[in-house]
């Protein structure tokens, strides 16, 4: 191989090992790096910041004024002399400008209106975090749990493997029921089902969680022992969060810009009802009563039959049904408040208890009882049991802890704060 295609190959293999590290195949993350993805890489957050600039654009839009409006006529075919386009003083040339005068306050009130719904699109786009945000908090302590599940169901299918390859032998040599060895091997089947299941659920929650966070990465989670305990040494009064939730809510925000809108809709509406006037200013070459001559004028329309009646009533509609919605958010933000509030205690309270409950003990009694198993102490029938409760109690730990975070998870959720 020559010098110029040895170093080509490098070149190669270098190119494909930057690539790698720069789109790892594997992400480790925590709940707060986890996060930090989601701001960086969801498009979602992206579509909403358009919504944000939109909003800065129409407000553009309400502080221009009308355009000035100019025409020109000129006589195309005059017939007395038989003459197409005449000029001089055998034709006619004229021409006009108008201006539109915004009345009433009009442009005053768009312009705010205008700017209330740029608060409304940055409201959606907080209320669109925050359940972005709760959203990956429920996937990514689901995944995990599936992770933590899956491992211990692979560590006593692997030690069941173990039991069932040495009965084997011993079934052969007669020395063993051939029924003991039925047995393991049903509890062995029942395990790598429930282990099949509990892996479509990490699959689904992998694919969710990737959506989420804007990357095809496969995702380990990070979720510790002392991380269950800081979620459970947090204590709350019920009414500080409320008023953080009453407070910092964006979608209670959101119905209370509505009724900011709608009573400047209104004052909108009302002003629609002033007629507004043009001014005008023309000339005219031989057309009128002199030649050469420069006119100035304006109009008004009088408002006999039209004065917006029906947009004033809809709008005054409009402002009473955006107050009775910011009551009926107030009440249901106390009530999901209250919910949160007794789910997490109650969250708290059984991880505190199943961890006085389920320790190290569980691990030593796991393998004192294999162990015995294995020199006959224990019958198969205890030992199946057991195998069986102890898969089910770990499962349960996990559950716990995955029902802690996600308890905590709605905690912000109620809130609009980070207290985690």
């Amino acid at each position: 191989m020559t010098l110029k295609k040895i170093m080509s190959c490098m070149a190669i293999v270098l190119c494909w090992a930057n690539m790698a590290a720069q789109n790892p195949q594997t992400l480790d993350l925590t709940i707060k790096e986890a996060e930090e993805l989601f701001f960086k890489n969801n498009f979602l957050l992206l579509v909403g910041q358009y919504g944000i600039d939109k909003a800065d654009a129409a407000i553009i839009q309400s502080k221009v004024y009308p355009n000035p409006e100019v025409s020109a006529d000129m006589i195309a075919y005059q017939g007395q002399d038989n003459l197409y386009f005449p000029t001089g003083n055998r034709g006619n040339f004229a021409a006009g400008i108008e201006q539109l005068i915004l009345l009433g306050g009009k442009r005053k009130a768009g312009i705010e209106l205008a700017k209330k719904d740029k608060e409304m699109a940055q409201a959606d786009l907080a209320d669109l975090t925050r359940n972005l945000q709760y959203q990956i908090w429920q996937s990514f302590y689901t995944l995990h749990n599936q992770e933590k599940i899956i491992k211990k169901y692979d560590l006593l299918l692997q030690k069941l493997q173990e039991l069932i390859s040495s009965y084997e032998v011993q079934v052969s040599k007669n020395n063993v029921a051939l029924k003991d060895l039925v047995r393991l091997k049903s509890v062995y089947v029942k395990i790598n089902n429930d282990k099949s299941e509990e892996s479509q659920v990490l699959i689904e929650e992998q694919q969710k969680l990737n959506v989420l966070l804007g990357t095809s990465a496969t995702i380990k989670t990070r979720y510790g022992t002392d991380d269950a305990n800081s979620f459970a040494a947090k204590n709350f009064v019920y009414d500080e969060i409320l008023n953080q939730s009453l407070k910092n809510r964006a979608d209670l925000n959101q119905a209370r810009i509505a009724t900011e809108s709608a009573a400047l809709n209104l004052k909108l509406q009302r002003s629609l009802a002033i007629p507004d006037v043009t001014l005008r200013g023309g000339y005219n070459q031989a057309g009128d009563a002199f030649r050469n001559q420069y006119n100035m004028g304006l109009a008004i329309s009088l408002p006999f039959f039209d004065r917006n009646q029906g947009n004033i009533q809809k709008a005054k509609t409009g402002q009473l049904e955006a107050g009775k919605n910011v009551s009926y958010k107030e009440l249901e933000v106390t009530n999901e408040v209250l919910a949160a509030y007794q789910n997490f205690t109650r969250s708290v309270e059984e991880y505190k208890r199943i961890n006085s409950l389920i320790n190290q003990d569980f691990d030593a009694v796991f393998n004192g009882i294999n162990s015995n198993f294995q020199k006959g102490n224990v019958s198969m029938i205890e030992f199946a049991d057991f195998f069986e409760a102890y898969n089910e109690a770990q499962t349960e730990v996990e559950r716990v802890k995955k029902q802690l975070a996600i308890a905590a998870a709605g905690i912000n959720f109620v809130t609009g704060t980070n207290n985690f």
